[in-house]
């Protein structure tokens, strides 16, 4: 795998008695408070620079709440590291991080659906339809507001961690893991969009590199690297996170490029078309060139005519040809990875416990 170290996020700008861990229906209200700050501070300006930050909100809301659960977990297995309220900063920070880039990526998709609800993007353009614009400018308007939206989410995540009080000594070492967690995550993206220009033939390897920058850096290994940094742990503990972070996170996104062909909509929340008609060069995809259904397939996505028909053909192709097989062995190979990592790593028992919990979910989730 590449090897790409990663920084997290940690500083809320949330009043005292605020800062705190997500309660039981999954609330996160450090980053709640930064947002509702945020949207109190755009009403000043303009009514719909307010509503932009509360359908950040929206986006927001939700989801598992993975990555600040890693932060919280490795800090709390080291003793003498900093107070409640930074890592929950920082857990804040890495989320918001997390928003920012599903933004970017819907626009870049051009997605409509998002955990159940219209993405941010395809929520602005519904909105200037209604107001009158044509189809085409409707998309154009969602498109840069959902640029916009990302951009300030992005600048959002620097600003938690600025203002999150974490001593001068560690400040540094999250900042920077937060930087190359962003640049990782960049690169990534550009190359999952060079891979899906037409005629564009990469090979395993490449995709493989693009799936663990886009994803697995940002929302595992940078996440469990700070989270230690903010224990006070051993370099040793950290880099052998981070290594642990990438094999786990690379499992995630296998996952969840299956589950963006092969997943329910109903329980994905999200189009199982969007990939497919993007004509991304997916793992599954990489696997299916090597087979003699490559031709048929490669046609297929080409065409970026894809709906509900050419779909259904393509999921077949993948599934005949034996790629979805090979992808779900690969989720499990990393899994495996993951597994032996933490026992080569004597982390603290209650971290290796939760660790052990998150490798179990990346292969629940593909079955």
């Amino acid at each position: 795998m590449v090897t790409v170290s990663a920084r997290q996020p940690t500083a809320s700008d949330a009043p005292p008695g605020r800062a705190g861990a997500p309660d039981d229906a999954g609330r996160a209200p450090v980053l709640e408070a930064f947002l509702a700050d945020a949207a109190q501070r755009a009403a000043a300006v303009d009514p719909g620079f307010e509503q932009l930050w509360h359908e950040l909100s929206r986006l927001s809301a939700g989801g598992k709440r993975i990555r600040p659960r890693l932060v919280r977990s490795a800090a709390a297995a080291y003793p003498g590291g900093e107070p409640a309220p930074v890592v929950e900063a920082v857990g804040a920070a890495f989320e918001l991080l997390h928003t920012a880039l599903i933004v970017h990526d819907d626009v870049i998709d051009q997605d409509d659906r998002r955990r159940h609800q219209p993405t941010l993007n395809a929520a602005a353009a519904a909105r200037a339809a209604a107001a009158g614009s044509a189809p085409e400018h409707a998309r154009q308007y969602g498109a840069s507001v959902g640029v916009i939206a990302g951009d300030l989410a992005l600048a959002g995540a620097y600003r938690l961690v600025a203002r999150s009080g974490i001593g001068p000594t560690r400040l540094p070492q999250v900042l920077d893991l937060l930087d190359e967690a962003l640049f990782a995550s960049a690169a990534g993206e550009l190359l999952d969009v060079d891979h899906a220009l037409p005629g564009a033939r990469p090979a395993s390897e490449q995709v493989l590199a693009a799936t663990c920058l886009k994803t697995a850096v940002y929302s595992f290994e940078a996440p469990l690297q700070a989270g230690a940094v903010l224990g006070g742990a051993p370099a040793e503990d950290v880099a052998a996170l981070g290594r642990l972070g990438r094999a786990v996170g690379t499992a995630y996104q296998l996952v969840d490029d299956l589950l963006g062909v092969f997943g329910d909509p109903g329980a994905t929340g999200k189009s199982v078309l969007s990939d497919l008609r993007e004509g991304k060069r997916t793992m599954l995809v990489a696997a299916a060139r090597r087979t003699p259904a490559a031709a048929e397939l490669d046609a297929v996505l080409d065409g970026r005519r894809i709906g509900e028909a050419e779909a259904r053909h393509a999921r077949d192709l993948l599934e005949r040809c034996g790629a979805r097989r090979e992808v779900e062995e690969l989720v499990e190979q990393c899994a495996a990875e993951a597994l032996a990592l933490l026992g080569e790593a004597g982390l603290p028992a209650a971290l290796d416990a939760e660790l052990r919990r998150v490798v179990a979910g990346a292969t629940e989730r593909a079955r």
